[in-house]
This record gives C-alpha cells, sequence and structure tokens, in this order.
C-alpha cells in the first residue's frame, strides 16, 4: 500500500527536545547487573538495526536481491539503500527503521507509560494513533508501511471498544488462513519485561497478540520469540555450557514447550517445530510468493539466526534472501543481539540508525523502570 513519504527530520531539534543525562545502562553498570540490561539493549538495537538494513531488499526476491547487491553484500550498510531507490524504500530515510521496530516501540511506551504494566487496550489506542500520525516528534505524518491486516483490524467498526473482538471477526471471515507476522515482528520487547516470570512473559505476549492477530500460529509464534528472549536475558546455569556460552538447544527446547502448548493437532506442533529447527535459509523460502510474510517464515529466521555467531553476517544472509527482509532481519536481530550483546552488532549499524538519540531517550526510561522495580525487590527483602 502507498503511503507519504516522510518529511525530513529536524534532529537537532529532536536532540534539543529530549536531552539524555546518561548512558542507557550507566546506571546499571554502577550497580554492576550490566549484564542482563546489555543484553536487553542489544535486543532492541539488534531489532532496530536488522529492521533498518532489512529494508535494503524488502519486497526483492532472492536472486534480484544477490544481483542489486553484489558488489556490497559482504559489507551492506544504510546508505546502500540508493542502489535500489524505489519507491517502496524513499518511504523511509537512510539509516531509518520501518513499521516493525515502530510497532515494537508502541509496545515500549505501553510499558513506559504504565509504569511497567503491559495493558493491552492501551496498546490498541496507541497503534490506532500511530496509524494515523505516527510519530510526531519525529516529524512522521502516518504510520508508514502498515500492512494490509494491522490497517483491516484497526480500521474495524468495534476495534476502539473490542480490539480483540474485532481481530477476531476478521480472522473468522478470513477462513482463519490469515497468520502474517507482523505480531511476531513487534513482540520482541516483551520477553525482556518480566524475564524471570515466563507465565507473565507469556500472557502479555498473548494480550499483545490478540490484539491484532488471535491465529494460534501467530500466538505460537510470539510465545516462541519472547519465551527465548527470557530465557536468555535469565542465562540459567541449567542452559549455559562448561564453556560459558549459551546451550542453545536448551533454550530452543524449553521455549518450544511453552510455545507449543497454544496448539492443538500434532501437524500445527510439527509444523512449529520444523520452523524453530530450521536447517538452512534456503528450505525457508523467505521469498516465496504470496507467502513471504507467513508467520513462521520470519520465526524460522530468526531461529536459524540465533545458531550462528557472528551479527553482521547473520543478518546480512537473511538480508539476501529477500522477501519480508525487513520483518525477517529484525526478528533475527533481536534473538541473535541478544544472544551475543551489544558489542556483537556492527558498530556502524547502531551508531547510523537515524533516531538513535530518541530511541536512548526511551531506552533510558525503560531502564528506569527495571532498577525501579530491582530496588524494589531489595527493600521488600
Amino acid at each position: 500500500m502507498a503511503t507519504p513519504d516522510r518529511r525530513p527530520r529536524n534532529l537537532n531539534r529532536l536532540m534539543l527536545s529530549s536531552p539524555r543525562k546518561y548512558h542507557p545502562y550507566s546506571k546499571q553498570i554502577r550497580k554492576g547487573a550490566n549484564e542482563a540490561f546489555d543484553r536487553i539493549y542489544a535486543c532492541v538495537y539488534g531489532h532496530c538495526a536488522g529492521d533498518a538494513i532489512g529494508l535494503l531488499t524488502e519486497t526483492l526476491s532472492k536472486s534480484d536481491a544477490r544481483k542489486r547487491y553484489r558488489e556490497v553484500y559482504k559489507n551492506l550498510e544504510y546508505i546502500h539503500k540508493k542502489i535500489v531507490s524505489d519507491i517502496h524504500r524513499r518511504k523511509w530515510l537512510i539509516g531509518e527503521w520501518t513499521d516493525e521496530s515502530d510497532m515494537m516501540i508502541l509496545i515500549l511506551r505501553t510499558i513506559i507509560m504504565n509504569k511497567g504494566e503491559v495493558k493491552p487496550h492501551y496498546f490498541a489506542r496507541c497503534l490506532m494513533e500511530w496509524s494515523e500520525k505516527g510519530f510526531p516528534e519525529l516529524d512522521d505524518v502516518c504510520g508508514n508501511g502498515i500492512c494490509p491486516q494491522i490497517k483491516a483490524v484497526i480500521s474495524h467498526s468495534q476495534f476502539s471498544e473490542e480490539p480483540e473482538k474485532a481481530a477476531e471477526i476478521l480472522w473468522r471471515d478470513s477462513g482463519k488462513l490469515t497468520a502474517t507476522n507482523s505480531a511476531l515482528s513487534r513482540t520482541a520487547i516483551l520477553g525482556t519485561l518480566h524475564y524471570n516470570a515466563i507465565g507473565t512473559v507469556i500472557k502479555n505476549t498473548l494480550d499483545i497478540c490478540n490484539i491484532t492477530h488471535p491465529d494460534p500460529r501467530c500466538q505460537a509464534s510470539c510465545v516462541a520469540l519472547t519465551t527465548t528472549i527470557a530465557l536468555l536475558v535469565q542465562k540459567n546455569e541449567r542452559q549455559i555450557k562448561k564453556s560459558g556460552s549459551y546451550d542453545v538447544e536448551a533454550v530452543v527446547d524449553e521455549s518450544f514447550t511453552y510455545a507449543s502448548k497454544i496448539l492443538v493437532t500434532y501437524a500445527e506442533v510439527k509444523e512449529l517445530k520444523r520452523a524453530m529447527h530450521p536447517s538452512s535459509l534456503k528450505e525457508l523460502k523467505l521469498d516465496e510468493p504470496g507467502k513471504a510474510n507467513y508467520t513462521y517464515k520470519t520465526l524460522g529466521a530468526g531461529f536459524w539466526a540465533l545458531r550462528q555467531k557472528d551479527f553482521r553476517e547473520a543478518i546480512q544472509d537473511v538480508v539476501l534472501e529477500g522477501g519480508d527482509s525487513d520483518a525477517n532481519a529484525a526478528v533475527a536481530g533481536a534473538l541473535l543481539g541478544c544472544k551475543l550483546g551489544l558489542g556483537a552488532i556492527p558498530r556502524s549499524w547502531r551508531e547510523n540508525l537515524a533516531h538513535k538519540e530518541w530511541l536512548d531517550t526511551l531506552m533510558d526510561r525503560y531502564f528506569d523502570i527495571h532498577e525501579g522495580r530491582h530496588l524494589k525487590r531489595e527493600t521488600t527483602l
């Protein structure tokens, strides 16, 4: 769907309106709790960086993506968006993330504005407002790139009062066939909140998913992602090898246990397991015509990336598969960033994000919530 181009940002005005007082997790470093916060920060930054670099090949076929970027495919940067400067890519600035991260940030802001609580109907109202205005402080004119399913749901007459019912009605009208990836590609942040309480992570995940995506495959995908992120942030001894690195298969197995409980039939569980255990990117057919935005394709890209060791190489491999590459790389970036930490994300991808200062300010406030909860627990003890 064609949407108006975003107008140029006045970044000087933006920086003045949201000054940064400290590094996003400097206070936690002083408290000696930096490791978990580094993984949370890397999850969010990995998501946004993956999204922004994924825009380079979004909607392209695998063969076209590799042909267009053949000269730079081993060292992709945001500036390379100029190589394919079509009407779709011109909707966003160089280094700007897309609607995938915009909607994740809507969840983040919902958490911040409700002092650490996840309120689905508050998120639904934010989603409606964002679709009309975007983020005004970034000079948006609308929610750019909004997918047809979300647009249909929020346009339903019942959405403002009963968003879950509106989503359910449209899903049933589709023959219960609609299982797109736009719930999955916004949900990673929920794995970083209450990460020590998996039951709460699952509840929050399902509450937010059901606002637009009631299909069990979407629910299972979202739970698989957020519980994996929660387990990575926990870094529980039972999932750590003697070398100190993650036992990724142990993490994935536990996450699969949680996500599979949402499904009913053996065939459904088998499909989820296949998505969480891809043998290669090739088998996922990420650029498959008419199916590129299927939730299990994006989930598969994310769990393939989780098993890799180099952030840049993994994200570039995902991006060069084409298809819905911004969503695929966002989920892949969130998972692999959380696993490897902030330092693994290429510095140029971190530093050259179009709205880095604005995002850092939001993360400051998010970490304040985490820190406040930690202090309260200490006081109680």
